[in-house]
């Protein structure tokens, strides 16, 4: 029973009990549709790591999931790079309820398949979802996508990194295209290794402050070089942790504690101490709030 001593399970008990029944009877095998904690439903696969990540413990990186949902406000123009099959997606959607807009953005076609459905199949009484079969990097044109050699085990690899295993020729824009002259509140970017690329694409809406906050992953070897990027364009660099007891907000420079599967992740921000005061309260409120 120590599989259910987290906070997915304890800070939410219907999904304990969901996750028992899972461990004493074996599913039958293919996708399957299943209840956010917020209350959307999406279509996931329990054999993908994503998938199975979703249907085991009700969502994708907890972490990532408890900011967008604090930085969020109802009204405002968000966006996903690197969407993936909708998760937070559907959680900013939510969040930003019909007043505001959400646009998602996954190159990968197979993904991008499922995405789409995912967005189609998200209740109304929420933003508006325009999902775009896009890779965002530092030029619009066309480049090549790599699948990796371990995407049949975890959709989230695809990369425009090379890397062994099937490819895609696919259409890139930049972050200051897709803009235009707008602004967005919260713009999250997981993109396996091109985030440099994605921020050199929106320089000018960068240090012209109309994006007010950036959560993106990043590992060790390429973080510093996007934090120096963000830190001169303007913005306040913070790791993001978490404990038991809710998210973390590291000081600039500090590092904090994740659980070994959650990649490296951090929040760039034009509003500092808005963003620390939305994510100190203690507890989880992605899995206790009653979203719908």
């Amino acid at each position: 029973m120590r599989h259910l001593l987290k906070p997915h399970y304890v800070w939410r008990p219907v999904q304990a009990l969901r996750r028992a029944a899972q461990l004493l009877r074996r599913p039958a095998a293919g996708p399957r549709v299943v209840t956010l904690p917020w209350g959307l439903r999406m279509r996931v696969d329990p054999e993908e790591d994503i998938g199975r990540a979703i249907w085991q413990l009700g969502l994708y990186d907890l972490t990532i999931c408890e900011a967008l949902w604090r930085l969020v406000s109802p009204g405002d123009t968000v966006l996903d790079v690197g969407a993936n099959i909708g998760c937070m997606t559907g959680l900013m959607a939510l969040r930003a309820g019909p007043a505001g807009a959400v646009r998602a953005f996954e190159p990968h076609p197979q993904v991008y398949a499922e995405l789409a459905e995912n967005a189609a199949r998200f209740a109304s009484g929420i933003a508006p979802i325009q999902v775009d079969r896009l890779a965002l990097s530092d030029t619009a044109g066309t480049t090549t996508l790599y699948s990796g050699d371990h995407f049949a085990h975890n959709h989230g690899l695809a990369s425009l990194v090379a890397a062994p295993g099937p490819s895609f020729r696919v259409e890139t824009s930049t972050l200051d295209e897709v803009l235009g002259a707008g602004t967005a509140a919260v713009v999250k970017i997981d993109v396996e290794g091109n985030e440099q690329q994605v921020v050199n694409g929106g320089l000018k809406s960068l240090r012209e402050g109309r994006i007010r906050h950036i959560i993106y992953e990043a590992q060790p070897q390429l973080g510093s070089l996007v934090e120096t990027t963000l830190r001169d364009a303007g913005y306040s660099v913070h790791a993001l942790g978490r404990s038991f007891f809710g998210p973390l907000l590291a000081a600039p420079g500090e590092t904090v504690l994740l659980p070994p599967y959650e990649a490296p992740s951090f929040l760039a921000t034009r509003a500092p101490d808005t963003a620390a005061a939305r994510l100190h309260p203690r507890g989880w409120q992605i899995l206790t709030t009653p979203h719908r």
